[in-house]
Order: C-alpha cells, then sequence, then structure tokens
C-alpha cells in the first residue's frame, strides 16, 4: 500500500490545495498531519512571535479542517512537537514514502525544510514542496525570481500582460486515512472581532458575503481607507496567512463577478491588493534574509536606536497622539487594524518616534491574527525607506491622517480607553 504523508502548514484548507490533492492522487491512504511546534513561542527582537490572537485563529482553523476531513472521510493528525522531529518519527511509523508539503518564503522556514528534506532522504523518503499561496504560479511569470522587479509596478505591468492566473482546483469528494489518533485541539477565549473565525468554511461565507451578497467589492476602491466597519474592505487577510481560503479561488470568483454583475475600478483593485501580496512573497523569494536586516534591500536606515520606553508607550496607547494611542490599543486588544491604520502607526514608530524599524514591526508580528512573513516585513520594509521603494520611506502627517479618516472623532473616542481598561 503507498502512503503518503502531508504536511500542513499554512494551507490550512482542501479547496484548491495542490499540495493535498497530489498526494491523493498519489496514494492509496494519507496522512494529513498538523504539527503544533511549541518552538514557535521563541522571541523576535525581544518580542513574542506569536500573540494568543493568531493562536486561537490558528487553531479554529484547524478544528474546521478536521470537520473537512471528517465530512469526506478522513481524519486530520494533530501533533504537539517540533518538525524536524516528528516528521521522521511519523514517516517510519507509517511506512511513508513521500512527504508532501507547500514552499515557505521565510528564511527560517525554508532552512527548516532543507534540514527535514535531508534528514528523510536517509530513510529512503521523498520530499516535495508545492507552490500554493500566491495568485500567479512561479513558473507562469515571465521572469525567473532571481530577477523579479524591484519596484512593484514593472512587476503588475509584465505579470498582468504576460501572465495568467491558473484555474482553482476544486476540492476533493473523498479522502482515505488510516484511523488517527493525535492531540485535542484546545482553543483559549480571546476578545478577537465576531467576524473573524478561524477556519475554510468562514473564509468562503467571507468571501460571498463580500462579493455577492453586500456587494461591498463594486465599492472597495472608494471605502478601503476606513477605519471602522466590516464591509469596507475584504477582510480576507486572515484566511489568506493561514491559507485557509487561495487566492486563486478569490480571483476566480471576482472574475465571475465582474462577467455577471459589473466590472469597475473598485473589483480589479481587491486583485490589485492580491497582486502586492504575490510581489512581497516573490521578493522574499530573492531576498530571504535581507528584510529582517536593519537596512534591508540595501539603503540606509535613517533611525537605528532602540528606546524601550518609546516602546512601551507605542505598544500600550500612551504616546502624545490619541490616532496613535487609540490604533495601538485596537491592534493591541483584537489583533486587528484596518490597512490604513497600520500604515499610520508604523510611520509613527519610525518618523514620529524615530526607532529601529524591525521592532515594530515585530510587535505587529506578535499581535496581528493576519500576520504573514512577506506583507508584514516587505511592508514595514517599505514604510521605513528601506525595501521596495525608492522614495525613502513613508511619513504621514499625524493630524492629516485624522482629519481625513477620522474627522469626527468616533474612531479615537471608541479605543481611547487607557491600558488598564483594556
Amino acid at each position: 500500500m503507498k502512503r503518503g504523508l502531508v504536511w500542513f502548514t499554512e494551507d490550512l484548507r482542501v479547496d484548491d490545495n495542490e499540495t493535498f490533492l497530489k498526494a491523493i492522487e498519489e496514494n492509496d491512504e494519507i496522512i494529513p498531519v498538523f504539527l503544533l511546534d511549541s518552538s514557535t513561542d521563541r522571541l523576535q527582537f525581544s518580542v513574542p512571535r506569536c500573540g494568543r490572537a493568531r493562536e486561537k485563529f490558528i487553531k479554529e482553523s484547524l478544528i474546521n479542517l478536521q470537520h473537512q476531513f471528517n465530512r469526506r472521510g478522513g481524519t486530520l493528525l494533530v501533533v504537539s512537537g517540533t518538525p524536524n522531529v516528528e516528521l521522521p518519527r511519523l514517516c517510519v511509523e507509517y511506512q511513508i514514502r513521500k512527504v508532501y508539503t507547500k514552499k515557505q518564503v521565510g528564511s527560517e522556514e525554508k532552512m527548516l525544510q532543507t534540514e527535514i528534506k535531508q534528514q528523510l532522504l536517509k530513510l529512503g523518503v521523498d520530499f516535495q514542496t508545492y507552490s500554493t499561496s500566491t495568485l500567479y504560479h512561479p513558473d507562469d511569470l515571465p521572469f525567473s525570481v532571481r530577477d523579479i522587479p524591484m519596484l512593484f509596478t514593472k512587476f503588475r505591468k509584465l505579470a498582468e500582460k504576460e501572465s495568467s492566473v491558473r484555474t482553482p482546483f476544486d476540492a476533493p469528494q473523498r479522502i482515505v486515512t488510516p484511523n488517527l489518533e493525535g492531540n485535542p485541539i484546545v482553543t483559549k477565549e480571546y476578545s478577537t472581532p465576531d467576524w473573524l473565525l478561524g477556519g475554510e468554511d468562514a473564509a468562503q461565507l467571507r468571501l460571498a458575503e463580500f462579493i455577492w451578497e453586500s456587494h461591498s467589492i463594486r465599492t472597495y476602491k472608494e471605502t478601503r481607507d476606513q477605519l471602522t466597519g466590516l464591509n469596507f474592505s475584504s477582510k480576507f487577510s486572515a484566511w489568506l496567512s493561514q491559507g485557509c481560503i487561495s487566492p486563486r479561488r478569490i480571483y476566480s470568483e471576482i472574475k465571475r463577478y465582474e462577467r455577471e454583475i459589473v466590472s469597475n475600478e473598485s473589483t480589479y483593485w481587491v486583485i490589485f491588493e492580491l497582486l502586492w501580496r504575490d510581489f512581497f512573497r516573490f521578493s522574499f523569494k530573492k531576498h530571504p534574509k535581507a528584510y529582517f536586516l536593519l537596512n534591508g534591500l540595501g539603503q540606509q536606515a535613517l533611525y537605528t536606536q532602540f528606546d524601550p520606553r518609546k516602546f512601551e508607550a507605542w505598544t500600550q496607547g500612551k504616546t502624545s497622539e490619541t490616532l496613535i494611542n487609540a490604533g495601538m490599543n485596537e491592534l493591541r486588544v483584537t489583533g486587528f487594524v484596518s490597512n490604513r491604520m497600520r500604515q499610520i502607526l508604523a510611520s509613527y514608530w519610525v518618523f514620529g518616534m524615530q526607532q529601529d524599524w524591525r521592532y515594530g514591526a515585530a510587535w505587529f508580528e506578535h499581535c496581528l491574527v493576519d500576520y504573514d512573513v512577506a506583507s508584514n516585513w516587505g511592508n514595514w520594509a517599505y514604510i521605513a525607506g528601506v525595501g521596495n521603494d525608492n522614495r525613502g520611506g513613508r511619513e504621514f502627517n499625524i493630524e492629516k491622517q485624522a482629519q481625513l479618516f477620522d474627522r469626527d472623532g468616533a474612531y479615537r473616542s471608541s479605543w481611547q480607553k487607557s491600558h488598564n481598561e483594556l
């Protein structure tokens, strides 16, 4: 009997999951595995990497993935431990011939995959990775990853002109696994917004709500910079970050909406944002370590110091700027803030407080439910002027931003409570 092991990471779905489908196609049985790795509790610039909000979302997503398997006759195996220990053990225990997993972009994740591949080869087990997290497949781009343009506009124009988006794969109807018993998935309560529920089912419901039910997609470009509310933006980012939905599935639904209802600048602008996401992920493949360095892709960082007292004031919403305090309070309490507010908060840390940008990026990594290594660190480097931008960073006038996006002060009022009250 042929058995393959599918190592799930940030691809917690059965729809449009080539890794998973290849394993089903090539084997009589599969062993679907997710590893709850306690080593992810390590620090990044003295900040814990994964906060409680994201941990809750991931576990909700795993519970839903288990439901997806159960509906199709299979079981998901959830195991506690580090991948370089548990994967070889599982391969021996279940007589695995091949391991299937998604291709990573972060430098540490890629190093781990290389290490595991070498371990498994010694056991006679093949190790195969698949690109499942981008809109454009890397093989379809008109340039190699080594030659990806430095600037987004050039990347976008070339990709749109000379590439096409692949049709998403449908979910399998049946999944064959042996009887598997892993660790129970226990979630802890945390005050994330009601709409921010992990899992593939929730992702599909949100896709339908934003596009087909509310038709909010047709006004997205005009509303996307608002600070509060549900349908002013897509809110797809959290599900994309854990792979509960694929960018190609989102794209295919947008294109269907454009054919059946309306095609305008707003419907395109959601695709435009997916292209930004692709751009950072492909750029990370070219520069796997540079985005974590002070000078990023080679520019000179304006500010190099780190003041713990300023960091405390910024993270806890105790600065002299009420808009910044409101944004930092919302981020800390809920694990989410709007894209416009993220830019304002990042700019203030770098230019207003004149601090090393990487500490701000690390705090976002800790807090955000929708943390994505490439988008987070790529956007922070961009704001700080050491990333994919030749303009020297983006400094926002806080008073002007407040007038533009919180003229009546409603946002500031709703998040003005002190740290102790929150």
